[in-house]
């Protein structure tokens, strides 16, 4: 059972009303890379949260010594998330397969925006717990 009834499909606004959800939209900034551009690169430290809103980014990692490509992504899909909650450092690359356009929020202007918001900080830790789980279990099903 969920603590917030669902209001979207998108993983990170699934319990937001459109209100809100514009309201947490409105906190992250537009960026558009270029294909062939990186978005993240592996061992690089930044907390930002991405969601992609249009175009497709491929996910790179070291496979024998070697970047691979090990999934891609497209609009709705959300990157960054472990950065974000833990601060640590890029655990894979991501580069655009064409020209992407994602959305991006920065760790501290968010967590000082919802820090005056508990309803709203509670359904995002809620999503955002819910999406880490969903990843954790999706790499658990593929080892």
């Amino acid at each position: 059972m969920n603590v917030f009834p669902a209001q979207s499909d998108h993983p990170l606004f699934r319990y937001f009303t459109p209100e809100e959800r514009e309201r947490i939209e409105r906190l992250g900034t537009i960026r558009c890379i270029r294909e062939g551009d990186f978005l993240i690169r592996a061992g690089e430290s930044d907390s930002t949260l991405y969601a992609i809103e249009d175009g497709h980014l491929h996910i790179m990692a070291s496979r024998d010594g070697k970047p691979a490509v090990v999934a891609t992504v497209g609009p709705g899909d959300v990157l960054g998330e472990v950065s974000f909650v833990d601060d640590s450092p890029r655990s894979a690359s991501a580069r655009a397969d064409e020209e992407t356009i994602v959305r991006a929020w920065d760790h501290k202007t968010l967590a000082e925006a919802l820090a005056f918001e508990p309803q709203l900080l509670a359904k995002f830790s809620v999503a955002l717990s819910e999406l880490l789980v969903e990843r954790l279990r999706d790499t658990a099903r593929r080892v």
